[in-house]
């Protein structure tokens, strides 16, 4: 399942993890506060891949996002780990991971380097 329905800004809106949410999600996370700027970033990216999905014109900002979160956290906590959960569970974001630790491997697995074999001379 990649969607899931939620109360913010004060009405019912849909979450639709696609491959835009994928493509949002990388851009609004912040890699050095990965923990909480991932939550608002999961949330936002949801909510405008549901509102394309739908044809529906963008009428909310990451920052309206972001207090809607923050009252949804105060009100249900719970509904944001199963947000998540949602989320986590997509194909769209199984395979962004899968793609994400192999550049991780790339960079961290030292590279060969190519056997230089030194010319003899001749006597």
């Amino acid at each position: 399942m990649s969607y899931i329905q939620v109360q913010l800004g004060g009405k019912d809106q849909g979450l639709k993890f696609n491959q835009l949410s994928i493509e949002l999600f990388t851009e609004n996370v912040n890699y050095e506060a990965i923990d909480t700027s991932s939550i608002y970033a999961i949330f936002f990216a949801g909510l405008t891949g549901n509102y394309y999905a739908k044809r529906k014109e963008v009428d909310f900002t990451f920052e309206n996002v972001c207090d809607w979160v923050d009252e949804l956290y105060e009100k249900e906590p719970a509904k944001i780990a199963e947000v998540c959960e949602v989320f986590a569970n997509t194909n769209a974001y199984k395979q962004w991971i899968e793609q994400f630790k192999e550049k991780i491997r790339a960079l961290t697995t030292p590279q060969e380097k190519p056997v230089v074999k030194k010319k003899t001379k001749a006597v």
